[in-house]
């Protein structure tokens, strides 16, 4: 198995995870914010997929940050409960994000091609942000109620 068949099926399994969470998803932003992180693993799958045939320049465009931004600042920790099986479902996300964003990073120096290298760094970035909206989500769940916004997420004045 190539580099390009290991990352499309990795793809194909975090789609698969995120379309399970929006399903089980406590509140619609939540299920929103899954169902825009599994429609970036597809496209990620086809971007591998044109990788792997060489036809294709790959740019990396996705809203699912913004959207979370929006999420996480309407959350109303007054009105929010945790189901079973919550916490270790995001946990593994986050674990599957890291398993991917960790394998690109090793197989970025092995990549020929420039274009193919600009392409892998921007879905790399890409399963960052995810990563880091995940954690932001598990904080929420854990403390919804201490869950201060990170300054990622969040508005901060300048001082």
């Amino acid at each position: 198995m190539d580099l390009f068949d290991i990352a499309i099926k990795l793809e194909q399994e975090g789609a698969q995870l995120y379309k399970e969470l929006a399903k089980k998803a406590p509140t619609e932003g939540f299920a929103t914010i899954f169902k825009m992180l599994a429609d970036d693993e597809k496209k990620h799958e086809s971007y591998f997929r044109a990788l792997q045939g060489k036809s294709a320049l790959v740019t990396v465009n996705s809203t699912v940050l913004e959207q979370a931004k929006q999420v996480f600042k309407a959350f109303d920790p007054e009105n929010f409960t945790v189901t079973d099986g919550q916490i270790p479902a995001y946990e593994e996300a986050l674990a599957v994000e890291k398993k991917s964003i960790d394998f690109y990073s090793e197989q970025l120096s092995s990549l020929e091609f420039e274009a193919e290298k600009k392409a892998l760094s921007q879905i790399i970035s890409e399963e960052k942000r995810h990563y880091a909206i995940l954690e932001e989500m598990l904080k929420l769940v854990t403390r919804p109620h201490r869950w201060v916004e990170d300054a990622e997420f969040g508005v901060r004045e300048e001082y």
